[in-house]
């Protein structure tokens, strides 16, 4: 989806800093009870924290030898803007960035810290981190889901390229599990049709996107998520994927990343964009089983909370809500943990991924997939241009 959906609030200060580290949970009674997230965190709850910084890692290293442990990190809503004072809340609302010590009692958010630029000393609330949960699992759950109706006269490639996909065992056809999902029923191949899901509360078709001319589509994933619940196929997996139709996913690259990674009792995602606001984009949405669960329980009160806003924007600046948006102001909302996996995907939709002289480029796209190593390389709308991104990762030809 156009990055523009997800936001970029950074202030002149942060252009001094190149790379990003995570943002931080709060240690509130109800969230110390529902668990924790993957990535660092930044907790600012007592004088005796905010006067002794550090970098974290021996804290965690002593940590890890008592009991296995994840690091957690706060959800948008309750960090700092880049021009508050953020040894406040120890958290920033940028994707990526924290909080570093400017002078005494002051913080900014920022991607990374030099000392002495700017007046800034560059320490940081301790870290905090919570028990992991289970057993470590890579097997996944993957679903993409074919859009008929676009609201585009444009036509779409999204039906061609699951058919191709589907042909070579390619994408979420590479998963132990794995479901189409659309708006209308239509064969994948000669053994498989897409389940079709209903526009029951008559939300598909209400707003289109100035820019592309095609519907928002928070509401058509909203009812996907909801067949997702019904089927419960996910409940057996480790993990749930939801992958775009033009992303070419590798899913053995997934497992790799999932490989030390264990769920929590409150649920793990993992943003994969950088210095935006809301960095959960939508070619590779990776949830934890337990995160899936929890998703799933509560969709119905986070339609009936964020559905009269998803449509204008509301609290939002940057209009309506992509379905990745809307997800992710679910978990958040329901405290499931937010990890940073900023290299799991290469995505033109995401300012980041781009090169220095491409940031404006929404078109943008990897040049030589050869040479990427994420697990989703994204977009390839054109079929011979998918399976030629494809064919140069696994270094084979694929005849579409």
């Amino acid at each position: 989806m156009p990055a523009v959906e997800h936001g970029v609030d950074i202030d002149d200060d942060t252009l001094l800093f190149q790379q990003a580290e995570p943002t931080c949970q709060p240690r509130s009674k109800l969230w110390m009870i529902l668990g924790a997230a993957s990535a660092v965190a930044c907790v600012v709850g007592a004088a005796a924290s905010l006067g002794r910084m550090s970098s974290g890692a021996e804290d965690m290293g002593a940590i890890s030898r008592k009991e296995d442990r994840v690091r957690v990190v706060k959800s948008l809503a309750a960090c700092s803007t880049s021009k508050d004072n953020c040894l406040e809340t120890g958290c920033c609302q940028i994707s990526g960035h924290q909080c570093y010590v400017k002078s005494a009692g002051v913080g900014r958010c920022n991607s990374t810290c030099t000392p002495g630029v700017k007046g800034f000393e560059c320490g940081q609330p301790n870290f905090d981190s919570v028990p992991a949960r289970g057993e470590v699992r890579t097997d996944l759950y993957c679903f993409s889901v074919y859009t008929a109706d676009t609201g585009s006269p444009k036509p779409s490639t999204e039906l061609a390229l699951l058919k191709g996909q589907k042909k070579f065992g390619a994408s979420i056809f590479g998963c132990e599990a794995w479901d189409v999902f659309s708006d209308v029923t239509v064969g994948i191949a000669a053994d498989y049709n897409t389940v079709q899901v209903e526009d029951t509360n008559k939300e598909f078709h209400q707003v289109k996107r100035k820019e592309t001319g095609t519907w928002v589509n928070w509401a058509m994933f909203y009812q996907v998520w909801l067949k997702i619940r019904e089927r419960n196929t996910w409940a057996s997996k480790g993990w749930t994927v939801k992958v775009d139709a033009d992303a070419v996913f590798i899913p053995q690259r997934l497992k790799d990343f999932l490989s030390d990674k264990k769920d929590t009792d409150a649920g793990r995602y993992f943003e994969n964009c950088k210095n935006v606001q809301y960095g959960f984009f939508g070619n590779l949405e990776v949830l934890s089983n337990k995160a899936t669960e929890v998703l799933t329980t509560w969709l119905e009160e986070c339609h009936a909370r964020f559905a009269p806003c998803a449509n204008d924007g509301c609290d939002w600046k940057f209009g309506a809500w992509g379905e990745d948006v809307f997800v992710q102001r679910c978990m958040d909302h329901h405290y499931i943990n937010k990890g940073e996996a900023f290299d799991l995907t290469k995505d033109g939709a995401c300012p980041s991924d781009r090169p220095a002289d491409q940031k404006k480029n929404k078109k943008w796209r990897a040049p030589d997939c050869g040479k990427e190593l994420a697990a989703s390389v994204h977009p390839f709308k054109k079929p011979q241009e998918y399976f030629k991104c494809l064919g140069d990762i696994m270094q084979t030809t694929y005849s579409v």
